[in-house]
């Protein structure tokens, strides 16, 4: 009778390559993602700069420009800031418009505000709307409500900032109706970016006599 010895096979080296191959991006990917997810995390969104020397306004509604009497105050610049970790992402930017409060416009129709240029591209047609109110026999009457919305590249460096100059035009048209109070229309900026939703606020102030409503 021989005696029997059972040797085990040993794991081939292939085999135990195959495994780490296998383990090394899942790692990876564990290590990666909340870095991503902090950076967008960290942003914030402000106006951050006006300007009260405006006298020549551009017309969105049929071209040209159209010169104020009196100064307007606009915002002109929108910041980004951001903490540790940097954001390359596309927005979707959309900026609104409403009407001025306390000024009523029962009959016929004042020029509003809408987006003319941002960051250095100007807005076509058909990512601006323009609203009036509207009733029956009377029509279109008061301030347009406006909006634009674009889809923009938005890259922050770790705890930079991104300054994005906006310019106001006039939006709608004017039956001549007279405006004798001070208009102030706000102006709210929403940024969907990363998965988040970022606002900032601001308004135009458009003082009696201007001539440009």
């Amino acid at each position: 009778m021989s005696d029997e010895v059972t040797v085990s096979k040993p794991h081939s080296r292939r085999a135990i390559v195959k495994g780490a191959a296998w383990s090394v991006p899942v790692i990876a990917a564990a290590v990666a993602a909340p870095a991503a997810v902090a950076s967008v995390n960290t942003l914030g969104l402000a106006f951050t700069a006006s300007s009260t020397s405006l006298l020549s306004l551009n017309l969105l509604d049929g071209g040209g420009t159209l010169t104020a009497q009196a100064l307007v105050t606009v915002p002109t610049t929108l910041t980004f800031t951001n903490g540790p970790g940097g954001v390359t992402e596309n927005a979707t930017v959309t900026v609104s418009v409403t009407r001025p409060a306390g000024i009523n416009i029962p009959v016929g129709r004042a020029r509003g505000f809408g987006v003319y240029s941002f960051n250095g591209t100007t807005t076509t047609a058909g990512q601006r709307t323009a609203v009036y109110q509207t009733a029956p026999i009377i029509g279109q009457f008061g301030f347009p409500a406006t909006t634009w919305t674009s889809s923009v590249p938005g890259t922050v460096a770790s705890n930079g900032t991104l300054n994005l100059p906006i310019v106001f035009g006039l939006a709608g048209t004017s039956t001549g109706v007279a405006v004798s109070l001070l208009a102030s229309f706000p102006v709210t900026v929403t940024v969907v970016i990363g998965g988040r939703t970022l606002t900032a606020t601001s308004s135009i102030s458009v003082p009696v006599g201007a001539g440009l409503l």
